[in-house]
């Protein structure tokens, strides 16, 4: 029974500490190994997740064989549960129903902005492989996955609302009371990171890639017209930024500007963490005929890490003065829209495992009531604890995602040679381009401001 128990509520920050030690001081090649040895003997229920690690990481190692490898498998994983016709209703529901326990122990089905990232990172490792082909299926995939998501979020919301009206909850006015409500003000500061103008499950960075390969590998109206509905949202998104702009115009007008160009793409920092916020709620959520005044529950919350090189510098013989990359899409933001968005969902399952945990508490201290005075504190306080040890959050997330992309465009040097510096850090990189191709998208890493610059990928977009 103890390592029972103590197998059940071990977390995935315990499992993961060698895999996220070697990841966070830029040992790729250490981090790779710890991945795929998560993915092999941890959890079957986290093996999407752990396989969405090891593609990453084994990515940034030069491992391009074994990052496609990893992610094709996430993405089975992901098939097994959200196939082509979203036939998820008993999956959705069984989410709701399944609550005795720990929220981690249900398998990890990933979130929209990881399956886009997942699709981009594919896209990014046939490119290097020369498949153009498999590239352009992965980037269809993107939008393919954020549609998907929307009918997957709908089915869960239905459910999540039946189920919690069912116990007589209601999560619209608990949320949105007036007067001391820590909910709310936490969603409140979720919210506050998010910019107004930033639309539903959209990620920049991925609308990019597809825009500027159909932009530059091109030869049909019709590939210039995806580039130019691409680049219309960018376009909206980023008025102010020449380099969209001027990527705009030449989509509407269909042509490929015949200037050789090199765009340089800067993955910096770590995406947000989950940390868990524990929280008791409040009597206005339950209605007149529930019997419960009040229930303690655990949510995941969001800290950001702000420890990260803030930009790059990228210079050429050709430049007067050194070229910086601008931000292109924050992940901060992003995955705060999402999380926020999933808030009532999170919540109603808090709930429901909040509700059982109850019930089985009263039945057990119930079935001893005869028993004597130290049967009953025995039983009481062994619920208790195993109740205390099973009310978690879901911290588990795709980990080694980075906290901004940013980017810049300038004209290949004739030397084809560029200087990658790091803003207030003597972090530099040289980089050799292709010699022979006249678009040249170069994929940089940071995972802070003091771990090297890994040049990930130097890659050809031409037809």
């Amino acid at each position: 029974m103890p390592l029972f128990f103590h197998g059940c509520v071990s977390t995935h920050y315990d499992r993961s500490e060698n895999f996220q030690f070697s990841w966070k001081i830029g040992d790729f090649k250490s981090a790779a190994i710890e991945a795929e040895n998560l993915s092999q003997n941890g959890p079957k229920r986290d093996r999407l997740l752990y396989k969405l690690e090891e593609g990453s990481v084994k990515r940034l190692a030069g491992d391009l064989d074994g990052s496609v490898m990893a992610l094709e498998e996430a993405s089975a994983e992901y098939d097994r549960w959200f196939g082509v016709h979203l036939k998820t209703e008993a999956r959705v529901s069984e989410a709701f129903s399944s609550v005795v326990g720990s929220a981690e122990w249900k398998p990890y089905k990933s979130r929209v902005y990881e399956r886009v990232m997942m699709r981009v990172y594919q896209a990014l490792n046939y490119l290097q492989l020369d498949e153009k082909g498999r590239a352009r299926a992965e980037i269809f995939k993107s939008r393919q996955a954020i549609e998907d998501s929307k009918e997957i979020w709908k089915k869960e919301l239905i459910v999540a609302q039946s189920n919690m009206k069912k116990k007589g909850v209601d999560l619209d006015q608990g949320i949105n009371a007036e007067g001391k409500n820590l909910l709310r003000d936490e969603r409140l500061r979720i919210r506050a990171m998010v910019p107004s103008n930033l639309p539903e499950y959209v990620n920049p960075a991925a609308i990019y890639l597809e825009s500027l390969y159909f932009l530059r590998t091109g030869s049909q109206r019709e590939d210039f017209d995806k580039a130019a509905f691409s680049l219309r949202q960018l376009a909206s998104l980023f008025p102010q930024n020449k380099w969209i702009q001027d990527d705009f115009s030449d989509a509407k007008k269909g042509i490929r500007s015949p200037e050789s160009i090199t765009y340089v793409f800067f993955e910096t920092g770590r995406a947000p963490v989950r940390v868990e916020k524990r929280f008791d709620l409040p009597i206005v959520f339950f209605a007149n005929q529930a019997r419960i005044p009040y229930l303690g529950i655990a949510l995941p919350s969001l800290k950001t890490n702000d420890q990260f090189l803030s930009g790059l510098r990228i210079n050429t013989n050709t430049l007067a003065q050194p070229v910086q990359t601008k931000v292109l899409a924050d992940m901060d933001a992003i995955v705060a829209k999402e999380f926020d968005k999933d808030y009532p969902i999170e919540l109603s399952r808090a709930i429901s495992g909040a509700f059982v945990k109850g019930g089985l508490q009263y039945l057990a201290t119930d079935s001893v009531r005869s028993e004597n005075d130290t049967a009953r504190a025995i039983v009481g306080i062994g619920i208790g604890l195993l109740a205390q040890a099973t009310t978690k959050a879901d911290l588990r997330a795709w980990g080694t995602l980075p906290k901004q992309i940013q980017f810049c465009k300038i004209k290949t040097p004739e030397d084809k040679k560029l200087t990658l510096r790091g803003v207030g850090a003597t972090l530099s990189k040289e980089v050799a381009l292709n010699p022979s191709s006249s678009t040249n998208l170069v994929w940089v890493r940071s995972v802070s401001a003091h771990t090297p610059i890994r040049v990930v990928g130097v890659l050809s977009l031409d037809p």
